[in-house]
């Protein structure tokens, strides 16, 4: 029963950990697959949070997470709120869910491997050191979506700084500035347009100052140009100086950051193609190389280190 539960229990650990290693990969090549496939809609309201999916599931994770709230609230904490709403997971529903994944991980390792252990009592204390491991590893799947939703902010930042640039220089003010490219660059900068127009809400429904509704805005987006960006804004706002001026500064800076980082990128690829070569084709160069001295070396030494003739 020991054999069967580890024969279990590792192919699952191998998939789960696969799954985490190569989840940017396979969901950057399906988010543009799908970008390049999927129908164009009428715009709907466009600035809320992505509504939880309705499922069973998720319906269950959702109940099972108020109801792990309601009786241990700090398990609502800081770090996770935050990744949540970097996310564009900003409900208090999709804060449950969140930690009804969790508790529902925890309690399916743990109730297998305890499961398990009514054969070998050993396998508690693997229940014991695997419950912590269940409960972070839902975090991995948060920050993956946090850094995807980063890099599509970063690809949208130099077009929607442009098209501020020259709405300042037409002679806008900051604010009709944001309310325009909001509008216009929904199309093309879905991500950060749906921000404006957030940003724009706070303004104008609730009646935020400007300097904190942008701040909020970058809070939001947890990303370090954003916060570049805002403060160059915040400072030339409450100077009452032009925009335009910080505004290419910024945009020269962040060229020059894009750059860098994509140089970077491309001198790390030699490194990580050495693994490549050495696994898959190393193996098929030696092989026809080395495979017929190899034989003939053991066919000559045979005699002697078998002991015959």
């Amino acid at each position: 029963m020991t054999t069967f539960a580890i024969a279990i229990f590792i192919p699952i650990i191998v998939v789960l950990t696969a799954y985490v290693i190569l989840r940017p990969v396979i969901t950057q090549y399906t988010h543009d697959y799908y970008l390049r496939t999927k129908p164009v809609k009428e715009k709907t309201g466009s600035s809320a949070p992505e509504a939880p999916k309705d499922s069973q599931i998720i319906l269950m994770c959702k109940t099972l997470g108020e109801l792990v709230l309601s009786m241990l609230p700090a398990l609502a904490d800081k770090s996770s709120i935050e990744n949540l709403i970097q996310a564009n997971y900003r409900t208090p529903e999709h804060l449950a869910i969140f930690v009804g994944c969790k508790t529902l991980c925890v309690i399916v390792v743990c109730g297998f491997l305890l499961l398990m252990a009514t054969t070998n009592p050993g396998l508690i204390f693997v229940a014991i050191v695997a419950a912590p491991m269940a409960w972070i590893f839902p975090n991995f799947t948060l920050i993956g979506r946090v850094n995807k939703r980063k890099a599509q902010i970063l690809r949208e930042l130099p077009t929607i700084v442009d098209l501020l640039i020259v709405c300042a220089q037409a002679g806008l003010g900051l604010l009709m500035c944001i309310e325009k490219v909001s509008k216009e660059a929904g199309d093309s900068c879905p991500v950060l347009a749906s921000e404006l127009q957030q940003m724009m809400n706070d303004v104008k429904i609730f009646a935020k100052a400007t300097t904190n509704a942008l701040q909020d805005m970058a809070n939001r987006c947890g990303s370090e140009e954003i916060n570049g960006i805002v403060s160059s804004l915040i400072a030339a706002e409450s100077k009452g100086s032009d925009i335009s001026y910080p505004l290419r500064q910024q945009a020269e800076a962040l060229r020059d950051r894009l750059k860098r980082r994509k140089e970077e990128e491309a001198a790390k690829v030699p490194v990580k193609m050495v693994p490549v070569i050495v696994v898959f084709v190393m193996p098929l160069i030696l092989c026809p190389l080395l495979g017929p001295a190899v034989i003939t070396i053991s066919q000559a030494m045979g005699p002697f280190l078998g002991g015959g003739k």
